[in-house]
């Protein structure tokens, strides 16, 4: 039972921060890679999206779990 109500809240989570992530990881990018002008909002946007994809996959491996325990 604690695994699955793990698993949504740590899904939600990273969906609720899925935009500072990103600003993180462009920003940490940013610091490596040097002069990110053109390139900065495409990235972004990549980095949000796949921040909110990696939070509604666990998200619905929770769902699925409790699905399984339910029966």
């Amino acid at each position: 039972m604690k695994k699955y109500g793990l698993q949504f809240f740590l899904g939600l989570v990273i969906i609720f921060f899925s935009t500072p992530l990103g600003y993180f990881s462009v920003n940490i990018l940013g610091s490596l890679k040097g002069n990110l002008s053109g390139e900065y909002v495409p990235l972004l946007n990549g980095f949000i999206a796949s921040y909110l994809i990696i939070g509604i996959l666990i998200f619905a491996v929770g769902f699925i779990n409790k699905a399984k325990a339910n029966k």
